[in-house]
Formats: structure tokens, C-alpha cells, sequence
């Protein structure tokens, strides 16, 4: 791609404030394809804040890799400065944090992610907002740097002792919220801390999507990948176990969704739990024919509770859950293929 834009000129923008600068840290660090990421951020970067030359998306898209560096830059930057004018001016790029992860040959991509970005005193600023895991990874991260250090086994260091989940070592794709939230949780109990051994869960939001998701991250992922899908997706796990790499798995549930592996006696307790002035279930309501999730719906309806919602019982289920009794049967098998990756 030619630039037809001189961006040696005296360009015009507005300063990012604290919260645009963090708020774009944080999409650049996040569990996400670097190729997607890293576009998106830059592009929204100067889309908002860059006066003069005017651009638009589509002016963007006939720009080098060096046009939209240059410019992130110099807006990403002096406005750190114009944040911190007594601090360090330290500026880092991203591409070894994201090479903990992903092997990126692309070089439009590459070149992005050697954008040179004052990351250092944003990091160490006062918060008054909680970071999330990511950007608190990342502090610890530079504030360990030295010359020289090897950034990966610092990296492995600060999360096997601070529980911060990145970098990423393994990665679960799922089908829904409930394996999200839950997976975590039954490996916490059982002694295996997805935090501090790097395991991401990633819901794709449904079977027709896992296969396509994983098609992409196969090539840029360094880490191993365990697919998890539900009974009724045979066909989509014939497909994925065709195209599986060497340090990759999948596992099809034997019979019905994940919810239908969770022990009657876990979501019996949950459920009485998070509903203590209702009608304990009892056994036979926990079951139907059509499996787990629909006889949980009629129990709701039941018992006036509104809509059934997987994301709210899956919560509930992860506040109850204390006790590695509850981690049997699949769950322990699924653990096991995930510890084993």
C-alpha cells in the first residue's frame, strides 16, 4: 500500500486523555488475534483524535504501516508527556508481549507492533479503578524489565506468583458462558489455578463458530488449544479433529452440554443457595428428557423466578462451589486433558 499522505508534515490532533490511552492498553494486551487488535486500536486512535490531515477509515485503508505508526505515535506519546512532563519518557513496544503467545509473520501486522509507546508511566500512574488482569500483568512485567532479561521466563515468574493469567500458555475455546465461568472454578477447587498456570477459557458463543475460530488461531497461536463442544456437535468435532495440530485436543461430551455433566446434587445446593426464600428443587425437577437445561427452565417457571439464564445459574453454581467432590465424572476428565495439554 503507497501513502499518498505526508505525515512529515505538521500534523494537528487532540491530546488522548488518561482513560482513551488506557482503554487502548488494555485492547492491545488483551487474549485477542494481534492482526485484528492491532489495527482496530491504531485506526480508532487516529480516527478520534487526528485534526489535521483529515482521514477517514477508508483513507486509512490505502495508508502504509508506517503512516499509521508514525502518527499513533506521536499522539500516543505527547500526550503521555502532556499527562507526566517530570517522568521517565520510557517508550516499549508491545511485539514481545504478544510473542509470548502468537507467532505473527504478517508484516503490516509486525510493523504495528513495533510501534515505540510510552507505556511505563501510564502503568505507574494512581488508579482509581481496579486494572484488569492484563494491564496488571503488564505493569508488573515493566517494572521487572532490564536490559536483556529474557521477558518470557520474567513473565511466567509474575504470573505463576501473582495469579495474573497472562502470558496465555493454554487456551480452552467453548461453547458458552457456563464452561466460562465454571471451568475456572472446578479446576480452583480441584488445586489447579487457571490464573497462575496461564489457561484462558474463550466462549465462541456456539458450535457453528468454533470451528471457524479455531481455523484462524491455529496458525498464529504458539500454545496448545483444547476444543470443548457439546454432544450435538459431532459434525463440528469431526471437522476440528481433522484439522487438529500435533499439541492440540478436542473432546465431544458424552451426552448432552455441559450442563448436563454438572452433578444434580451442585446445582440442587447452588440453586437453594441463591434462592433461600423458594422452594428447595426436588430431584425429579432437576431432570427431563430433553436434558439438564430445559427442565431447569420449567423449574424456573415454576417457581416464578422469571426467565431461565445459563450465565446467572453458572454463577451462582461458581459462588456455592468449595468442594473438589463436586469435580467427577467429565468435568475430571476434561480437567485432566487441560492439565496434560
Amino acid at each position: 500500500m503507497a501513502s499518498d499522505i505526508n505525515f512529515n508534515c505538521d500534523i494537528k490532533y487532540k491530546n488522548m486523555s488518561l482513560d482513551d490511552i488506557i482503554i487502548s492498553l488494555d485492547r492491545l494486551t488483551r487474549f485477542k488475534n494481534p492482526e485484528i487488535k492491532y489495527k482496530r486500536v491504531f485506526y480508532d486512535i487516529v480516527l478520534k483524535h487526528l485534526l489535521s490531515p483529515s482521514v477517514s477509515r477508508h483513507k486509512l485503508d490505502e495508508q502504509n504501516a508506517d503512516f499509521l505508526v508514525n502518527i499513533v505515535e506521536r499522539i500516543w506519546n505527547n500526550s503521555v508527556k502532556k499527562l507526566f512532563p517530570a517522568t521517565n519518557k520510557k517508550c516499549f513496544t508491545l511485539k514481545e508481549y504478544d510473542d509470548f503467545q502468537y507467532n505473527i509473520t504478517d508484516e503490516y501486522t509486525l510493523k504495528l507492533m513495533g510501534a515505540k509507546l510510552n507505556i511505563a508511566d501510564i502503568l505507574n500512574a494512581d488508579f482509581q479503578k481496579k486494572l484488569p488482569l492484563n494491564l496488571i500483568f503488564l505493569k508488573k512485567l515493566f517494572n521487572s524489565y532490564q536490559k536483556d532479561n529474557n521477558l518470557a521466563e520474567i513473565g511466567k515468574a509474575i504470573r505463576e506468583k501473582f495469579s495474573t493469567l497472562f502470558p496465555v500458555e493454554k487456551l480452552i475455546l467453548t461453547e458458552g458462558i457456563t464452561e466460562e465461568i465454571l471451568l475456572p472454578k472446578f479446576a480452583e477447587v480441584s488445586g489447579y489455578d487457571f490464573g497462575k498456570n496461564g489457561v484462558y477459557v474463550l466462549s465462541t458463543g456456539g458450535k457453528s463458530k468454533v470451528l471457524s475460530i479455531y481455523a484462524e488461531l491455529k496458525y498464529i497461536l504458539k500454545i496448545p488449544v483444547f476444543v470443548l463442544l457439546d454432544n450435538d456437535a459431532e459434525i463440528v468435532y469431526k471437522d476440528v479433529v481433522s484439522v487438529l495440530r500435533d499439541n492440540d485436543r478436542a473432546y465431544l461430551i458424552q451426552t448432552g452440554e455441559f450442563e448436563d455433566i454438572l452433578p444434580k446434587e451442585l446445582i440442587k445446593n447452588a440453586f437453594t443457595e441463591m434462592n433461600y426464600d423458594t422452594e428447595p428443587p426436588k430431584d425429579e425437577e432437576l431432570t427431563s428428557l430433553d436434558g439438564t437445561c430445559k427442565a431447569l427452565e420449567l423449574l424456573w417457571k415454576s417457581r416464578g423466578l422469571g426467565e431461565f439464564r445459563k450465565a446467572h445459574l453458572a454463577k451462582g453454581i461458581s459462588d456455592y462451589l468449595k468442594d473438589e467432590k463436586y469435580s467427577v465424572g467429565e468435568i475430571k476428565t476434561i480437567l485432566d486433558m487441560v492439565k496434560s495439554l
